[in-house]
């Protein structure tokens, strides 16, 4: 937790106002209008009761006309009120949403790849999207009921109390057990945090099994991850039938409640009649003003349970709020050279945690302007971090990362990775259009430049022969491509991205060596002037290169300069 914090309710709930507070006008509207539209259901109930028991008495149509005027206006005002606090309630949670959805947008960002890097993807998605969903009902059904019954209660009370004063205190006892008893039913059966962590497991499981179906059938795993669905399934349904339970018993009691304080008001209205200390005609008014009153206990149950989840919610997003940020900016960033710049590294070492083995050991390489080099070596050699270091997603513990001498880290981060085009093995393309996924690099590209880019990456024949063209979708995380094809998309937009150095980690990985030979050929042909580092594990594809640097266990044990190379003293 941050500072002075300690994750109650209490806590969590001022955290979540802070970072989104409500339009205030809007709520104390709504909460305006829902106290009217609540004493328009009491005053209707009670009206027509007193217009019942004056119209037994037969006095005429002319003796009654103004209390049944007055009971019409009331009924044709009752739904629009209503109607009314719902839209202005709505739009006051909404709005608060819309702060959330963007607050959280800009704690994510910063936190990926590095803090995210042990979460799952299914994980964080439920938070995005079901957690920050959850967080409307903070002011939709917790606060708003809660002052409403609060409000609308003690109005009954009074009124009741004014016309026989012995009524207040039945109803007002009445009023309490039900105000205090329901919530607590409904919070005693609230989904807990560890409920609510293994619905967003489940979720990651379920995305887990879609996405990784394939695999998990070739390897005979897919019936051990569906028992693991349906386990978490069996007891989440558990908790589901518990707070049914729980519902019951809130509805048991709200209507023992409210038939123990319409039976109390009436007997002490019968009594106070007999001894003419009030009028026959309101004789039916007390216990139908009794009744309607009872309308405010069922939402503030409902928002117990709504607290209680909102309370959930916001820890399980707080917490991401709480991770450690490993790199930030600086106070004064420098701005980044112009132009194509020199990437250097002088003996960078950078640890993924306290305590975890060096995962880059005093590497040292440049990146000539316009060079294309290759960085080889096994499987968790220290590759991908050097790119991790470059795009200062990772902090160096020591050494420099500089672009024509220029530290990264004494930049703005998007000043740094704004040099940097990378391709990363597993392309994250989106749900849309190939036209989409290539100019999400430059929203604001002309059709042109996309064309020209297309064209680069050699996907136009490929693209001129589809019905729809560059208009034509791609699937969930590019589905419905091949490895190539979903590599080349990729290529392009970082081609459209138009940034000096282009970063591409195993481009090749999933092709066949032919396959992957062809799309090397193409980056290198379209790279142009670009500096171009492209990280690879297989030997065969570093003949294309005339600079090599090869690493093994964080550290450069072996370089390779071409004829083109400086044969004197070549850079680290």
């Amino acid at each position: 937790m941050s500072p002075g914090t300690d994750g109650s309710t209490a806590s969590t709930v001022r955290r979540l106002i802070a970072v989104s507070p409500p339009p205030w006008g809007r709520l104390a509207g709504a909460l305006g209008l829902g106290v009217a539209a609540s004493a328009a259901t009491i005053g209707l109930l009670a009206g027509s009761g007193a217009l019942v028991d004056k119209a037994a008495t037969r006095p005429g149509l002319g003796a009654i006309a103004g209390l049944l005027a007055v009971v019409e206006v009331i009924a044709f005002a009752r739904a629009p009120l209503r109607y009314a606090e719902r839209l202005s309630a709505h739009d006051a949670g909404f709005r608060a949403l819309a702060g959330w959805r963007v607050w959280l947008f800009d704690r994510l960002e910063p936190l990926s790849p590095a803090p995210l890097r042990t979460w799952r993807s299914g994980d964080v998605a439920r938070r995005a999207v079901a957690d920050v969903d959850a967080l409307s009902d903070l002011y939709l059904r917790a606060l708003g009921p809660l002052v409403l019954a609060i409000v609308v209660s003690a109005l009954a009370v009074c009124v009741v109390g004014v016309l026989v004063p012995g009524t207040a205190l039945v109803l007002g006892l009445a009023l309490v057990v039900a105000l205090v008893g329901a919530p607590a039913i409904a919070w005693s059966a609230r989904q807990t945090d560890a409920e609510r962590s293994a619905a967003g497991s489940l979720h990651a499981d379920v995305v887990d099994l879609v996405q990784g179906a394939p695999e998990l059938i070739a390897f005979g795993r897919a019936s051990v991850q569906l028992d693991r669905i349906e386990g978490a399934t069996r007891r989440l349904a558990d908790s589901s039938r518990r707070r049914a339970r729980a519902n019951g018993a809130v509805t048991a009691l709200v209507a023992a409640c409210m038939g123990g304080a319409v039976t109390g008001v009436l007997v002490l209205a019968i009594d106070a009649l007999r001894g003419h200390r009030l009028e026959p005609i309101m004789l039916a008014v007390l216990p139908l003003t009794a009744l309607g009153s009872f309308e405010v206990v069922p939402p503030l149950a409902a928002a117990a349970s709504g607290l209680a989840e909102v309370v959930t919610a916001g820890r399980r997003l707080l917490a991401l709020d709480d991770l450690p940020r490993p790199v930030s900016d600086p106070a004064d960033p420098q701005a980044p050279p112009t132009g194509a710049p020199e990437v250097r590294m002088q003996d960078a070492t950078l640890r993924y945690g306290p305590g975890l083995p060096v995962a880059l050991d005093g590497v040292s390489l440049a990146l000539p302007p316009g060079s294309a080099t290759a960085l080889v070596g096994p499987s968790g050699a220290g590759k991908s971090s050097v790119l991790n270091a470059l795009l200062r997603f990772w902090p160096l513990e020591s050494g420099r990362a500089m672009a024509d001498g220029v530290a990264l880290d004494a930049m703005a981060q998007a000043d740094a990775r704004s040099l940097f085009a990378p391709v990363d093995q597993d392309a994250q393309l989106f749900a849309g259009t190939i036209r989409e996924n290539v100019a999400f690099a430059r929203p604001d590209a002309s059709d042109a430049d996309i064309d020209e880019a297309v064209r680069r990456a050699q996907l136009d024949e490929w693209v001129a022969g589809l019905p729809s063209g560059l208009d034509t979708p791609i699937g969930e995380r590019g589905a419905l491509l091949s490895g190539g094809q979903r590599q080349r998309v990729a290529l392009a937009r970082a081609l459209l991205a138009h940034r000096p150095v282009l970063l591409l980690d195993e481009p090749g990985a999933g092709l066949d060596a032919e396959m992957a030979a062809a799309l090397l050929d193409d980056v290198l042909g379209a790279a142009g002037e670009r500096t171009v580092l492209v990280i690879s594990h297989r030997r065969e594809e570093i003949e294309r290169f005339a600079r090599v640097v090869e690493i093994d266990a964080g550290r450069v044990v072996g370089r390779r300069w071409g004829a083109a190379e400086p044969s004197a003293s070549p850079p680290p």
